[in-house]
């Protein structure tokens, strides 16, 4: 069995770093913590899976932290050997890779014209009435609680129905094709 000890990073893999400093700083408030410039590890390269010839491997890794959420980025630029440099859009029901990740945000409707206002960004749907929506009223009877003694609580099962009931939600793609998801409201999950 797998012992977790926490959340550590999610992995970006970008084309300019420095474009996508700047990207991340301007739309996530993203604080720079530490740069590894032009690393070359024999070990990190292997772990990588670049076996053959792992002393080739150049890469710049730069450590970003998103204010208030305990998400840190990694940014990676790989100057040596160069990948795939097309990027996938993948739509909000496309089955593979992760789906989005998801940011609490108490300024929804802000938050949503400051991410549409970036040039860089595109919003899951170019349908001019997409917008943050509130989920629609759920009741009881909408999910279930894996455990017995919750879903046999008719309360707590009312408090996930107030809380869901109230979320407001947005998706939009990053220039590297990572879909990020903010939402205002949802209290009840990774509070």
């Amino acid at each position: 069995m797998i012992q977790f000890e926490g959340f550590s990073h999610i992995n970006i893999v970008v084309n300019d770093l420095e474009q996508a400093l700047a990207f991340y700083q301007t739309v996530f408030g993203a604080i720079p913590q530490q740069s590894f410039p032009h690393f070359k590890n024999i070990g990190f390269s292997r772990s990588a899976g670049f076996i053959e010839q792992p002393e080739k491997v150049d890469v710049t890794i730069t450590f970003l932290e998103i204010p208030n959420t305990g998400v840190y980025l990694e940014l990676m630029e790989y100057h040596q050997p160069v990948g795939r440099q097309e990027v996938t859009f993948k739509a909000t029901n496309d089955v593979g890779n992760v789906g989005h990740i998801a940011l609490k945000v108490s300024n929804i409707e802000a938050a949503f014209e400051f991410v549409k206002a970036q040039k860089d960004v595109t919003l899951i749907s170019q349908d001019i009435n997409y917008q943050p929506y509130k989920i629609d009223t759920i009741t009881p009877d909408d999910f279930y609680f894996f455990d017995k003694e919750q879903e046999a609580n008719l309360e707590a099962k009312q408090e996930v129905c107030d809380v869901v009931s109230n979320i407001k939600y947005f998706y939009f793609i990053d220039p590297y094709g990572v879909q990020w998801e903010l939402e205002q409201g949802h209290l009840d999950i990774g509070s």
